[in-house]
């Protein structure tokens, strides 16, 4: 496989940095390429599809974070209300390690640019069902019901991403500290396996 350049892994980063302090619209192609030092010559051999493939190269790099956090989080814990607390906190420290400054890169683009750029909504869509994917499969590895961790895990998506944005406002992890205990409560209970 052939190995990115420095150049254009700099601008993924970058670009996926201050897209999610920013937004996607708040952000120039001088910007990213002034703080990445990547070569203005060489940007649109490394993105022909300009900003806009750009963005959906931040998106999967952005994403990539929260997915590696996930399948920790199922690898550390057989037990579903654990899994639900190990997830809360790695959001907790990832959102105060900020300085409240960093909100969930994938609900940014998809506030701000969907319906109007399908590309960008697509890579949103397909991150948000990788991440129920991993939830759904560390919620039922105890053996719970598989159907029953596939809809906990839209509704722990959706939870932690408005546990995000009240941290934010709050400047507090405490939102995402109460919202974590509840949710871990709530689903130790319904996924709890059968009795034989």
């Amino acid at each position: 496989m052939p190995r990115k350049s420095d150049a254009r892994q700099r601008a993924i980063v970058t670009a996926a940095r201050l897209f999610q302090r920013q937004g996607y619209y708040g952000t120039g192609l001088a910007q990213i390429l002034e703080e990445s030092g990547a070569p203005k010559g060489s940007f649109y051999h490394h993105f022909p599809g300009g900003k806009e493939q750009l963005a959906l190269e931040a998106i999967h790099e952005a994403a990539r974070g929260l997915e590696s956090l996930f399948a920790a989080a199922a690898e550390r814990t057989e037990e579903p209300g654990a899994f639900v607390r190990t997830l809360a906190r790695g959001v907790a420290y990832w959102i105060e390690a900020s300085d409240f400054t960093d909100g969930c890169p994938v609900a940014i683009f998809t506030l701000e640019s969907t319906p109007a750029a399908p590309a960008l909504q697509e890579a949103c869509r397909q991150s948000y069902v990788t991440w129920q994917r991993l939830i759904a499969d560390g919620l039922s590895r105890s053996g719970g019901d598989k159907a029953r961790a596939e809809r906990l895990a839209e509704m722990l998506v959706g939870a932690l991403e408005g546990a995000l944005m009240l941290a934010m406002a709050e400047a507090s992890t405490r939102p995402i500290q109460v919202i974590g205990e509840e949710l871990a409560e709530h689903v130790a209970t319904v996924m709890r396996p059968p009795r034989e």
